[in-house]
C-alpha cells in the first residue's frame, strides 16, 4: 500500500476500520488490521470523509479587509468593489487568492466553484488573474470558474460580449444575477442570455438569484421554468435566494415545487446573507436566507458556500466548510437527526452533485480525496468543528495539521 489509515471510522459507524490506498485509489476498507503502508496514519477513531466542496466563492475579492462597508449593506459592498476592482493589480489578486486557497485546503476543501466578475469595468482582467492562481494549485484543489456578470446583461451588450469571451479564456460555468436588472422582463432576458451561452459551450449554469429583501423579485421561478424548457435539469444552480424569506407561503410553495421538478440546486450562503440582509428592517428582522428546511423536505438538493472572506461583503470567515454548515444548521433550524445529516452533507455529497464530480466518496474504488475529522458523528463534527489532522489528495498527504493542547497541573483531569 502507498498509504494506510489505521483505526478510522466511517461516519455513523461504531466499529473502527483500516483504509488501504494504492495508486491514488481506496483499495481496502476493513476491520482487520492492515500492514502499514509506505506512509501510515493513526486516525484515533476520526471519521474518514470525502474532502469538502465549496460550491460558491469569490476569490478575486477575498481578504480585502481594508475596504470597509460602513452601512453593512449589499448595495454599498457592490459599489465599493466597483470602485476598486479596475485598479487591483494582477499580482495582488493572485497573492490574495493564493492565501484563500491555502486556507481552504488546510480545512479539507479540495474542490471549489469560484465567481469572477465579468463586466465593462473588470472586463476579463480578474478572470486572467484567477486562472493564474488556480493553475498554481493544479493537482491540489480543483476550481471551476464561473463567469459572473454582476452589472447586468439585458441592457448591457458589452457585458454580453465579454461573457462570450470569458467562456473561451478560462471560465467553465455561466453565471448571472437577474435580480440586478431593471425589472422581471429584463431578468427573463438575462436568464435567456445565460442559457444561450451555456448551451453553446455545453456548460453548467450557476446564477446569483434574488439576493434581496424585496419580495417583488422571484427570478428563481423564471430560472426553474427556463431549466425545464431547455432540458437542463441537474445542470443549474441558484445561489443565495434571499427573497424567499420575504415571499408569502403561496408563492414560496409554487416556486419550490417548480425548483424540485427542474432539478435546480440551491446554494445558501447563510453566514454572509445573515449579515447583509434585513438591514432595512425593524423588528421582526427577516433572516434573509433561502427556505432551506422547506427545500430539503421537498427533495431539493441544497448545499452551502463560504461566498466571501474578510472583505466589504463579509468581514469574517476562515474558509472552513464545517463552520459554514454549522451556520446553516442554526439559521435554518436544522436540529433533527435527518436535518443535521443534511447540513453535514451540504459541503460534501450535496455540493459534489452541484459540481457533478465523478467518483466522489469514501468507498472501495473511489479516488482517495479524503479528510480526517476527529468526531464520531455528523452532530459532533458540526458542533466541535475540529481541526482536521490530515487532508489527502489522490492518495498523497497535502496537509498535516498539528494540534496539541497542554494543561497545567491546576486543571482537573
Amino acid at each position: 500500500m502507498d498509504l494506510t489509515i489505521h483505526h478510522a471510522r466511517l461516519e455513523n459507524a461504531e466499529q473502527v476500520i483500516n483504509v488501504g490506498i494504492a495508486g491514488g485509489k481506496i483499495v481496502a476498507l476493513q476491520e482487520d488490521e492492515l500492514p502499514a503502508g509506505q506512509v501510515a496514519i493513526e486516525a484515533n477513531g476520526a471519521i474518514v470523509s470525502p474532502a469538502f466542496v465549496d460550491p460558491h466563492f469569490h476569490l478575486e475579492n477575498a481578504l480585502l479587509s481594508d475596504a470597509v462597508n460602513r452601512s453593512g449593506t449589499l448595495r454599498e459592498a457592490i459599489n465599493i468593489y466597483a470602485g476598486i476592482k479596475r485598479d487591483m493589480s494582477r499580482e495582488n489578486i493572485v497573492a490574495r487568492a493564493t492565501r484563500a486557497l491555502r486556507m481552504a485546503v488546510a480545512n479539507g476543501t479540495l474542490w471549489m466553484r469560484n465567481n469572477v466578475d465579468i463586466d465593462q469595468i473588470a472586463k476579463v482582467r480578474l478572470l486572467e488573474a484567477i486562472c493564474e492562481a488556480c493553475d498554481k494549485f493544479a493537482g491540489v484543489i480543483d476550481v471551476q470558474v464561473i463567469a459572473f456578470p454582476q452589472l447586468g446583461l439585458a441592457r448591457n451588450p458589452e457585458a454580453v460580449d465579454l461573457m462570450w469571451q470569458a467562456m473561451t479564456r478560462g471560465a467553465t460555468v455561466v453565471g448571472g444575477m437577474p435580480h440586478g436588472e431593471r425589472d422581471m422582463d429584463d431578468a427573463a432576458r438575462h436568464i435567456e442570455i445565460a442559457f444561450e451561452i451555456a448551451k453553446a459551450h455545453d456548460a453548467d449554469i450557476d446564477i446569483h438569484i434574488d439576493e434581496t429583501d424585496d419580495p417583488y423579485w422571484h427570478t428563481l421561478e423564471l430560472l426553474a421554468d427556463k431549466t425545464i424548457e431547455a432540458g437542463y435539469q441537474g445542470r443549474v444552480t441558484a445561489g443565495h435566494c434571499c427573497a424567499m424569506a420575504a415571499w408569502d407561503d403561496t408563492l414560496a410553495s409554487r416556486v419550490i415545487e417548480k425548483v424540485q421538478r427542474a432539478g435546480v440546486n440551491i446554494c445558501t450562503n447563510s453566514p454572509v446573507n445573515l449579515l447583509l440582509q434585513g438591514r432595512g428592517d425593524r423588528q421582526p428582522v427577516r433572516r434573509g436566507i433561502a427556505r432551506v428546511r422547506e427545500l430539503l423536505d421537498a427533495g431539493v438538493n441544497v448545499t452551502c458556500g463560504q461566498d466571501d472572506l474578510m472583505n466589504m461583503f463579509y468581514p469574517f470567515g476562515q474558509m472552513d466548510m464545517l463552520e459554514v454548515a454549522n451556520f446553516v444548521a442554526h439559521a435554518a433550524h436544522l436540529s433533527s437527526p435527518a436535518h443535521i445529516q443534511a447540513a453535514f452533507d451540504m459541503p460534501r455529497y450535496r455540493a459534489a452533485r452541484v459540481l457533478r464530480l465523478p467518483d466522489y466518496g469514501a468507498h472501495l474504488g473511489a479516488t482517495a480525496d479524503l479528510v480526517l475529522i476527529p468526531a464520531s458523528s455528523a452532530t459532533e463534527a458540526l458542533a466541535r468543528q475540529p481541526i482536521r489532522p490530515y487532508v489527502i489528495r489522490q492518495g498523497s498527504i497535502v496537509v498535516h495539521n498539528h494540534v496539541q493542547t497542554e494543561y497545567g497541573q491546576q486543571v482537573p483531569a
